[in-house]
């Protein structure tokens, strides 16, 4: 199983550069196992209304279609990777995803108690007019069926690189940093293809129960890189 592990992590970490929605928890199915590239300039989404059902409009795994929905009483604002995800209160990308079977400092090394350490590159702005702070366990993985909080442990004690660590952003501003998350070997192998990333306001803190009092949340298609995902929705036009 080790060796197994390592292979992954080594393939995953030269060519992972990922991005999530079916519009519902669960995912449904997904549509195609996208060949993922750097992220692309985001494409401009047509109106969405968040009032309207996210099928309704297009925003679910088959038809990749990207903006603001309701699904299950739940708000819902969808990028694919390489798009930007717009709050109320923030704007988020994700620039890159990369793996870690560790990390160190001074007060000793720190092992995954799964498989391996997956590390999510963020960019936040603050879109309101006062300062906020990215906070702890903002945001979740979720893969298939399982979903993953974040390592708060981590981000806390051994990754200074945490965006948690980053400080206070004024309004308008832009911080970069990371968000960790302990998963299994066999995630990692679907991640390209069950993948999505959810992010919750400023203020918020991610839990795998979704309600009409989760807010307004937002979700990237770790599955389906923006250019791609517009293509794809010209085929079926």
């Amino acid at each position: 199983m080790g060796k197994i592990v390592a292979l992954v992590l080594l393939v995953l970490g030269a060519s992972i550069a990922v991005a999530a929605c079916g519009g519902t928890q669960e995912g449904a199915d997904i549509a195609g196992n996208t060949s993922l590239t750097a992220p692309r300039a985001p494409v401009r989404p047509g109106r969405t209304d968040p009032r309207k059902s996210c099928d309704a409009q297009g925003i679910n795994a088959t038809q990749l279609g990207t903006g603001a929905c309701t699904a299950d009483g739940v708000r819902y604002v969808v990028a694919n990777y390489g798009g930007i995800v717009k709050l109320r209160k923030l704007g988020v990308a994700i620039i890159s995803v990369g793996v870690a079977p560790g990390y160190d400092n001074n007060r000793g090394g720190v092992a995954p108690q799964r498989d391996a350490f997956l590390r999510i590159k963020l960019q936040v702005q603050n879109r309101d007019k006062v300062p906020h702070r990215f906070g702890f366990g903002q945001t979740m993985l979720g893969v298939a069926e399982n979903n993953y909080l974040e390592s708060i442990r981590v981000e806390r004690r051994t990754h200074p690189e945490s965006l948690a660590n980053a400080g206070t952003m004024g309004p308008g501003e832009t911080l970069q940093g990371d968000v960790v998350f302990d998963i299994t070997e066999s995630d990692y192998q679907q991640l390209q293809r069950k993948g999505r990333f959810f992010i919750w306001d400023f203020g918020g803190h991610a839990s795998p129960q979704f309600s009409r009092r989760t807010g307004q949340l937002g979700q990237i298609r770790l599955y389906a890189v923006e250019g791609a995902a517009q293509q794809q929705q010209q085929q079926r036009r």
